[in-house]
């Protein structure tokens, strides 16, 4: 079988209805510059569902010590899952975005071969390949309000208090940002003002990362100084967008961010799914500084004349009720006090999704949905 070959079917297999690999300059490149013959060949067949060991080793018809090392090479490479819950460990593979968008950035290393699959990732990213994602009504992170930004705490629901979501995790680990580590790769793009290890990953996740060299372990403490200085920073802090456990906590800027560039470079609906809570400005006490402004990723606030402001610019914060996500970024910086973090009333409240399952498969309904109606 020839190396075409080979791709072709590795690349129809990791495709799916709703997200496949649409035609490009840049697909070829970035597929065949990270992942060889050999290993497009052993993951073509490979389980997408979490599948032991023995199992593998016989679908594949090969001895599992052999198995095992090609696995622990394409996990160590970001391409392979390992969940290890008790005495069961189980692999799949990574989803496609997964494999040339995520994993293998974590460890914040300047490598071969991703160095040279990453310009050609983010070509193909703008090039129509995370377009196919604007249907889909649930985004992959949700805003969580910087804690110390809310009024009132005690309002907190129990799926955005992210103290709270911390106490609940056994396991802590920090890794690499994945999105400003593939722009820091791309000479195309200047590196981020922002701190790049600042990814946190728990539990089964966490686990996974340390054991295959993606990211380290910290302490609960660590990861709370870590929120800390990223919120200082201006950062975003997003969770996995549903109920449960989630297992990461992003931090995120609205230069490089895989949420925040499809809104504002791609024509997306939203960035981040939005929490429960919105800024409210105070135009009496707000002195016009335009931190605010700076500091919102959402572009939704701007500084306009106002009857009500006591400042020499006769100037006050407004803000796109439209758009603001509730993250608190703007509040965690205002100096006077002027902005503050409300929750909504409880008629607007939202709830995500109650599973990372209830997620997936809404979003694929959806984008069956919108594939239907485009034939």
């Amino acid at each position: 079988m020839t190396d075409q070959e080979i791709y072709r079917r590795f690349i129809e297999y990791v495709s799916n209805p709703v997200i496949g690999f649409p035609e490009s300059e840049h697909k070829t490149p970035m597929i065949t510059s990270f992942i060889t013959p050999e290993e497009a060949e052993f993951m073509t067949g490979f389980p997408m569902s979490s599948t032991s060991l023995d199992e593998i080793a016989a679908k594949l018809e090969m001895n599992p010590d052999e198995a095992l090392e090609k696995i622990n090479a394409l996990c160590k490479k970001g391409l392979i899952y390992e969940a290890i819950r008790g005495e069961s460990v189980r692999y799949r593979l990574f989803t496609a975005m997964e494999m040339f968008l995520r994993a293998t950035f974590w460890n914040g290393s300047d490598e071969e071969p991703k160095k040279t699959m990453a310009p050609h990732a983010t070509r193909y990213y703008m090039d129509g390949w995370y377009s196919q994602l604007k249907p889909l009504p649930h985004p992959g992170l949700r805003a969580i309000p910087i804690n110390q930004t809310v009024e009132d705490t005690r309002a907190f629901l129990p799926f955005e208090d992210v103290m709270k979501i911390i106490d609940g995790y056994e396991y802590y680990t920090v890794s690499y940002c994945v999105c400003r580590e593939r722009h820091r790769l791309d000479p195309d793009y200047e590196d981020s003002k922002f701190p790049g290890e600042v990814c946190l990953h728990f539990d089964e996740l966490g686990r996974y990362i340390v054991k295959h060299g993606h990211g380290r372990e910290i302490t609960k403490e660590k990861t709370i100084e870590i929120l800390k200085k990223a919120a200082d920073a201006g950062l975003v802090q997003g969770i996995g967008n549903y109920q449960g456990q989630p297992d990461t906590i992003c931090n995120c800027d609205l230069d490089y961010c895989t949420m925040f560039k499809p809104y504002h470079q791609l024509g997306f609906d939203q960035s981040m799914a939005k929490s429960n809570y919105l800024a409210e400005p105070n135009s009496a006490t707000c002195t016009a500084c335009g931190t605010c402004v700076k500091r919102c990723p959402m572009d939704a606030i701007q500084l306009k004349f106002s009857t009500k402001a006591t400042n020499n610019f006769r100037k006050a914060a407004v803000i796109n009720t439209d758009v603001r996500i509730g993250c608190g970024v703007c509040v965690h910086k205002c100096k006077p006090k002027s902005l503050t973090l409300k929750r909504k009333d409880e008629a607007a409240i939202t709830q995500p999704p109650k599973t990372m399952r209830e997620n997936v498969m809404e979003n694929a309904a959806a984008g069956m949905a919108a594939m239907a109606k485009r034939k």
